[in-house]
């Protein structure tokens, strides 16, 4: 694609210059060029890096209006509506922290330990392309696309958080997906699914904040065909917590939360008509992935090369995180995955 809507440097006669080196395009004041771009224009096959860097400055301009025009058409319809500034309405999900969350656990995978912990997780369900599954928290449907890009399968991306959604429907447009892995916005409190209809059910740590388990573990398993399988990762409680100490997790977690034992994951799941072959206790695993997430890139802001817009979502984040690291070492939780068939 090549730019026909920059200035270009022209002289006096209309001619484009011919200094030596010189540009026919002409670089906004006070940018420049880094050796960074200069590269990426090389390897994308242009030979005037500051027609390359035009084209990115005007994509980004064109990111940034669509991402306004989303929060702005998701806004209920208000009689002061055309007098709203859409520059303070970024949204929860602005596209820097989406780039912290991308830095953090893989481009698309918001989940401690990345691709290879997700491929690792699925392995037990033994997919391929004549299964159909669904996904529950699937925030922005990046492991949906990488178990449909390694192993074949077809997967219904269900997120809670409409914002989420539509970015991750988006990335599966971009991604040529969008049949095999649509990601769409769902009430976990009044779910609406297909009896007999998947072969799979999964959820990477999202069921804690689910309202209602008993009705929708039933939900799932009425949406399974027969011998149909369900692999679950949770933060389960290990003892009582007192409402101070919930409130102050939920806080942090800016919404409300609804976490289960072990214990009642199992009995539901066996009243279900499910066999439970794995309830392993996962939180040294997702202990260490955390802790080397934030390591590596704190160790990467220390060496200057993180991008200061992420820092603007680094606090708050990392507070999240790091108590959640120690409601699981001071023994108050515990991540558990818990892989079932039914009868």
């Amino acid at each position: 694609m090549k730019l026909k809507f920059w200035q270009r440097n022209v002289d006096q006669d209309d001619d484009v210059s011919q200094e030596d080196n010189a540009s026919e395009f002409q670089m906004p004041p006070g940018h420049y060029l880094s050796l960074g771009t200069r590269l990426r224009a090389k390897w994308e096959g242009y030979d005037d890096p500051i027609e390359y860097y035009l084209l990115q400055l005007e994509i980004d301009a064109y990111a940034d209006w669509l991402r306004k025009m989303r929060i702005f058409l998701a806004r209920p319809v208000e009689p002061e509506l055309s007098e709203l500034d859409l520059d303070e309405e970024i949204g929860r999900w602005p596209p820097e922290r989406i780039r912290l969350y991308d830095k953090l656990f893989d481009h698309g995978i918001m989940i401690p330990g990345g691709h290879e912990y997700a491929l690792e997780l699925a392995k037990p369900l033994a997919l391929d392309e004549t299964l159909s599954c669904l996904e529950i928290g699937a925030k922005l449907g990046g492991v949906a696309r990488i178990l449909a890009d390694r192993l074949g399968v077809w997967v219904t991306a269900y997120e809670r958080d409409g914002e989420l959604a539509l970015l991750g429907m988006e990335r599966s447009v971009q991604a040529g997906v969008q049949k095999k892995v649509p990601v769409q916005v769902f009430d976990p409190s009044a779910p609406d699914l297909r009896k007999a209809y998947f072969n799979v059910v999964y959820s990477f740590g999202e069921m804690f904040k689910v309202p209602g388990k008993d009705a929708f573990l039933a939900a799932l398993a009425d949406t399974l065909r027969d011998h149909g399988q369900i692999l679950l990762t949770d933060y389960v409680l290990t003892r009582d917590l007192d409402e101070a100490e919930l409130a102050r997790w939920a806080k942090l977690e800016e919404e409300e939360l609804f976490p289960w034992t072990a214990q009642e994951y199992k009995k539901k799941l066996g009243a279900l008509k499910f066999d439970i072959r794995i309830a392993k206790d996962e939180s040294e695993t997702h202990l260490s992935h955390i802790k080397m997430a934030w390591m590596t890139i704190l160790s990467d802001m220390q060496r200057g090369g993180l991008d200061p817009d992420l820092m603007d979502y680094m606090v708050s984040e990392m507070e999240m995180w790091m108590n959640r690291v120690k409601m699981l070492e001071n023994g108050s939780l515990a991540f558990y995955r818990f892989y079932a068939t039914i009868r």
